[in-house]
């Protein structure tokens, strides 16, 4: 029984399993053994060694906005849960930490939540004239992916943001995460920028107090 059971859940997925009960059994029930993957789970798993990790996705939007309410939005961590896609109403139980000051590098938020999980971004870079980059660190990952939302005058006026995600991805499946990347963050970016676009909508005023509003004013287009 217990080494049974070990066997379901320690199969080895390159030599199958290693239990020589398990494999009678299943061998008399005719049917294959479920802790040893089929040949075609074998050739995908060596496959991921050999694919490379790297990814970069984006995504681009004009957004009929000034440029410093734009970035009042994009460098004020707060304002996240409010508009992007992962977003406070989608998680209630989530918690949200804050560190460092608005509209500057070092500043950083960080969510734990039964739906969003957890995870960590800080932003390395601020500018009015080109938007932020940032780390984005996913549950306990050691290291972070990098990213960024960036601004361009539109032609015929607005502004074009664009919200791009690189990185690479360890292990026998980080390749193959990689090729799938774009399909998975891409939506999450374009449910982002409509939030932006939607969160600007209501104007400058609307958004800031005068102090503020200077201290953007003061960095420049």
């Amino acid at each position: 029984g217990r080494r049974f059971s070990q066997s379901i859940l320690q199969g080895n997925p390159l030599v199958g399993c290693r239990d020589r009960f398990c494999r009678c059994i299943f061998r008399i029930l005719g049917s294959p053994c479920p802790c040893c993957p089929p040949p075609w789970f074998r050739l995908v798993f060596l496959g991921g060694f050999f694919l490379s990790g790297k990814f970069d996705a984006q995504v681009e939007r004009t957004i009929d906005a000034d440029r410093h309410l734009v970035h009042s939005y994009v460098a004020d961590l707060h304002t996240w849960p409010s508009w992007t896609a992962w977003r406070a109403e989608d998680d209630p139980d989530c918690q949200w930490t804050y560190e460092g000051t608005p509209l500057t590098a070092g500043h950083a938020y960080a969510w734990d939540g039964p739906k969003l999980e957890t995870g960590r971004l800080e932003i390395t870079s601020a500018t009015l004239a080109d938007g932020i980059e940032f780390d984005l660190w996913f549950g306990e990952a050691p290291d972070p992916v990098h990213g960024s939302i960036t601004y361009a005058d539109a032609e015929g006026g607005g502004l074009t943001v664009t919200w791009r995600l690189w990185g690479s991805l360890d292990g026998y499946m980080g390749g193959w995460f990689a090729l799938l990347m774009n399909n998975m963050a891409t939506p999450d970016f374009d449910v982002s920028l409509d939030g932006l676009a939607e969160a600007c909508a209501g104007g400058l005023d609307a958004r800031l107090d005068e102090g503020v509003k200077e201290v953007l004013e003061g960095l420049g287009s």
